[in-house]
């Protein structure tokens, strides 16, 4: 299985309409794109979003990483990996550059699972074929009224969801409080109801006295209360809050996860597998957390979680977003989009993750 072709290219998708949580407005969603193809004819499919950093990242590939992978054995995932991260990080160390091993990383996998005619989780071993899903959404929209929201959030029970996901934080803690008082009064007690703060909360005082406001509504967890980087915060926080902290979206490489995990900074992980360095490096995370009986609910990119969270025994929640939310948007440029039924997923039975991408769509939203 000799590496013979390492391709990477940026697309940007526009969203319908702006959408903002608490610290930012997005726009459109930029991904980076890579293939890599073996000497066998066989292709295999790892992306990552770009947050405006794809093109920089398509760089990386062409200046750091195609080097060290061409010839190689794609098997060899562990010493690629490895090499990846020791040769880049003066350079990246986390963001970008674990960004761009995590989504060679997930193509090296895809090219197992292919290679093996089995799907990912399969390679692993399967311990559920049916995932528990949460629909993200509530996002602050421009000129949403209270009934919008509950109508939003409506919708989304009515398909058969018993978990969303709200954001919080970039309104007063007494603006958000309605905002979610709403909702829980809408869709009553048997619906879980989490909330994400995007780190948009300045200090563990501030998240603290939001929160005493919040819990009234029984909230599942608060995500990010404070910004990722304040491992300090997130534990004083932890520790004076009844609602679970959870955290690691951002989080790359499984040293910083045992430092989430040493300091008690959460209590449910959220490991990315496109931005902590690939399946190699999610899986550490998930059986560390397993060793210790935390649970692992995985941010966005259900296309790979979802055979990843069905390898392990402690994921609680595969994240999704739904088309009429107008948020994610890769599925625009796959073929086979997945759909949860009764807010429930499936994994794909195809080879390695079964992403099959439309090449017209790729190139129409390409940008490098």
């Amino acid at each position: 299985m000799k590496i013979l072709q390492v391709d990477a290219i940026a697309i940007s998708i526009p969203l319908p309409k702006p959408v903002a949580d608490a610290v930012r407005l997005i726009t459109h969603r930029d991904h980076l794109i890579v293939t890599i193809l073996t000497e066998d004819g066989l292709s295999g499919t790892g992306f990552t979003l770009g947050y405006d950093g794809s093109k920089a990242m398509v760089e990386l590939v062409n200046q750091i990483y195609r080097p060290l992978l061409l010839g190689a054995n794609a098997f060899d995932t562990e010493y690629l990996w490895g090499e990846m991260y020791r040769q880049s990080i003066q350079a990246g160390r986390r963001g970008a550059a674990l960004r761009t091993i995590s989504a060679i990383d997930i193509a090296l996998w895809d090219l197992r699972g292919k290679a093996a005619k089995l799907p990912v989780m399969e390679l692993l071993g399967v311990h559920s074929r049916k995932l528990r899903c949460y629909a993200t959404g509530g996002y602050y929209r421009e000129g949403q009224t209270l009934d919008d929201l509950v109508r939003e959030t409506s919708a989304v029970v009515e398909q058969g969801f018993t978990a969303l996901k709200l954001k919080v934080g970039g309104q007063s803690s007494r603006e958000d409080a309605k905002r979610i008082g709403a909702v829980r009064r809408a869709l009553g007690d048997d619906v879980d109801i989490l909330l994400d703060a995007n780190g948009g909360w300045k200090s563990a005082p501030e998240a603290i006295a939001a929160m005493d406001r919040l819990e009234e509504f029984e909230p599942f967890w608060i995500e990010e209360p404070v910004r990722a980087d304040n491992l300090t915060a997130m534990a004083k926080i932890a520790e004076a809050i009844r609602t679970p902290v959870a955290t690691g979206e951002l989080e790359a490489t499984r040293w910083a996860f045992a430092q989430l995990v040493e300091t008690r900074a959460a209590e449910i992980l959220q490991p990315d597998v496109t931005v902590v360095g690939g399946v190699s490096e999610w899986l550490k995370v998930a059986h560390m957390a397993a060793a210790l009986d935390i649970p692992i609910a995985p941010h966005y990119n259900w296309d790979f979680h979802s055979q990843l969270c069905a390898a392990i025994p402690n994921a609680i929640f595969v994240e999704y977003f739904l088309a009429a939310s107008g948020v994610k948007m890769f599925d625009s440029v796959l073929a086979n989009p997945m759909k949860p039924v009764d807010g429930y997923m499936t994994p794909r039975q195809l080879p390695g993750f079964g992403i099959e991408l439309i090449p017209q769509e790729i190139e129409r939203y390409r940008v490098a």
